[in-house]
Formats: C-alpha cells, structure tokens, sequence
C-alpha cells in the first residue's frame, strides 16, 4: 500500500496548490490513500466542513489536525460527525470530554488503515498528556478495534521539537508502520525506517513559499520588530509549494519512504 501523507495545508492558496498537483501525483506515484493535514486550510487557521469537502474532492482520503483545529468555533460542532474522516489529537486533557476523534481505522475491502493524530508538549502551550503515554492507550484501543500487526498505522505528531518526534518515532518503531511530523511548515530531509517504521520530522506545507510559513512577510516582520502587531495577512501570490511524504507498507510493516515535492508557479 503506497500512503501520501501531506503537510499542512495552509489557506487558499494552499487548497488550490492540492487541487492543482494531487491529482497527478496520485497517478505518478501509485497512491492507494492520501492522508493530509488540514488544520491550517481555512485562511490559515483551522478548518471548516465546506473546506474538507473541497480537499476530499481534489482527492485527499482523510485528515489529521492539530492545536488550530479549534479555531472555528462553528467547526467544533460538526466533529461530532463520526462520519466526518477528521481527528483531532488524541491526547487533551479531559480528551474523553472533546468533540472528535484522536485515532480512526479505515476500512479498505480486503484491507484496514489505522490513523492516529497526537500532539506534542514540548513548546506547544496546549493542555495535553504525554504522547508517549498516550500511544500505548491508543494501540490497546486499535488492538480492540481489530487492528492487527499487518495492518498499517499511521500517526501524524503534530509538534514543534524535533527531539520529541523521533523519540516517539523510536518508542514506536516495532509497532506502527509509520510516523510523520507536522506543525513547523518546514520540510526535512531525514526520511528513513526506523525498526518496521517508516518516519520523517515534517512534512512540511503545501501554500505559499515565498511567504514567512504561510502568511505575508511585511506583516510578520512588523511584529518581530515591534510591540504593536499586525494580523497576519496570507500571501496570495508568488511561487507555492507541496510537501508531502510517500511510505510504502507491505503486511504493516514499512519498506520504503520518500519525500514527494512539487513547486507550482503562479
């Protein structure tokens, strides 16, 4: 099973980008399933249904989130879809208590897919338990669920330290096929297999590159410079890119991964 799963999605620019190019990476690269994040979709902080209808219709399968998937406050009711293919992270304090879900198996004929969304602490101010805690929860849960050790896991780590993703990548590196970072915008180039599992630091952004991660650049580096802050104002033109990784799973165990880049021109 060759899985595409895609950095932050980020305003417009970024959805028309997935629009423009997904289409033919799927065909390129063999894609049977497209994970993307999307907590940035809508203008550059969270997401709306209207946005992942647009997305699913471009040909992204599923979508993992972050902190801003909170954002719009309208948003927060429709993840008490369990039809909605979107999680939150799993591991909030009081997660139990949340609208939406951390982890979900997918169904796919003769295959299953498990997906997991978690978040991180180091950084990231949000009320959340350890990651680390938190997957060996989830993986009994998957495990009741029917998930077995050929079945593909996928989790996307939504943090800001390297340390804590590859940390995580390593703890679970004989139990899931898979674990991609996410949150910083900036792609690395540190693709490897660790143990049956297949790992990235980020996967980067798809929306503006020449843009200060997402947003314009006079408006950031006014509020790097002084006191008084500007909104950010999202870049709408220039050059874009789409980050993305591509991980090949074979009885749930992952035997290759790649970087899946493009750059579009306006």
């Amino acid at each position: 099973m060759n899985i595409l799963c895609i950095g932050d999605i980020s305003g417009r620019p970024g959805r028309q980008t997935v629009g423009a190019l997904l289409p033919q990476i799927k065909r390129e690269e063999k894609v049977d399933f497209v994970i993307a994040n999307c907590e940035n979709a809508a203008g550059g902080y969270g997401v709306t249904r209207a946005v992942l209808d647009e997305l699913i219709g471009y040909g992204v399968d599923y979508f993992t989130s972050g902190d801003h998937v909170w954002k719009v406050r309208e948003f927060v009711e429709e993840m008490h879809d369990s039809n909605l293919p979107i999680l939150r992270p799993y591991n909030y304090e009081g997660q139990e208590q949340l609208p939406g879900r951390g982890w979900a198996v997918v169904d796919m004929g003769s295959r299953r897919l498990a997906i997991v969304n978690l978040l991180g602490q180091v950084f990231m101010h949000e009320p959340v338990r350890s990651p680390f805690w938190m997957i060996d929860r989830i993986l009994e849960e998957l495990a009741e669920a029917g998930i077995k050790e050929n079945d593909p896991v996928i989790i996307d780590i939504h943090a800001e330290a390297t340390a804590e993703k590859i940390s995580l990548a390593y703890y679970v590196k004989d139990r899931v096929s898979g674990v991609f970072g996410t949150h910083t915008h900036v792609p690395t180039a540190d693709q490897r297999i660790i143990g049956r599992a297949a790992y990235v630091t980020d996967a980067g952004m798809v929306g503006p590159l020449d843009a200060s991660l997402w947003a314009g650049f006079d408006a950031v580096i006014n509020n790097f410079k002084f006191p008084f802050k500007q909104g950010k104002v999202m870049e709408m033109g220039g050059r874009r890119v789409f980050n993305s990784v591509l991980i090949t799973v074979e009885n749930g165990r992952a035997t290759a991964i790649k970087r899946v880049d493009r750059t579009l021109q306006e």
